[in-house]
């Protein structure tokens, strides 16, 4: 084998990993959203117990812990489509935040003091701790949830599993042509 072969195949293992993994992440990460609207149809209240760790587009979402035949689940919500942060920062600025919900989208405006500037998360007012909030679940499988409403994130699917194949379909072109 000359080296040209030996790097095209090099080459080709490492596209076919990342095609496989783009398509694992797809459906582990994106798939619930293609069953969600149709599948979760029972409403149930749940209680919001803390937030999550991890920021959404600036915000730490609430963690929702409901019910379900006597054994406790939890879910993250509610989701927005898109998060649009819009900063305004000047010296003379008070720290405060305002937001409003538009479709899916979550639009929060900030003004912030460019010397020190600390402000709260919006949602710890909107959904204060242990307060309830509303649930649908798929009573089939009760994991299967989503908050308050239907987060449309289809999009994200299909766009990593195309990704995904059409990286395999470029490396079988690779292959062959070796």
């Amino acid at each position: 084998m000359s080296e040209i072969e030996i790097t095209k195949l090099i080459f080709g293992i490492f596209l076919s990993v990342f095609g496989i993994v783009l398509i694992f992440l797809a459906f582990l990460l994106f798939y619930k959203y293609l069953v969600q609207e149709k599948r979760c149809i029972s409403k149930v209240k749940g209680i919001i117990k803390r937030y999550s760790f991890v920021s959404y587009g600036g915000l730490r979402l609430p963690i929702v812990y409901y019910m379900v035949d006597g054994k406790e689940y939890k879910v993250k919500g509610p989701e927005y489509k898109w998060i649009i942060t819009k900063t305004k920062s000047t010296p003379t600025s008070k720290n405060k935040v305002d937001y409003k919900v538009k479709g899916q989208s979550l639009i929060i405006n900030c003004e912030v003091n460019s010397i020190v500037s600390v402000y709260k998360n919006p949602f710890y007012e909107k959904y204060p701790l242990n307060s309830e909030i509303d649930v649908f679940y798929d009573p089939n499988n009760p994991k299967l949830a989503y908050v308050l409403r239907y987060c449309n994130k289809k999009f994200c699917f299909w766009i990593m599993l195309i990704s995904g194949i059409v990286i395999l379909i470029i490396d079988i072109m690779i292959l062959i042509c070796l």
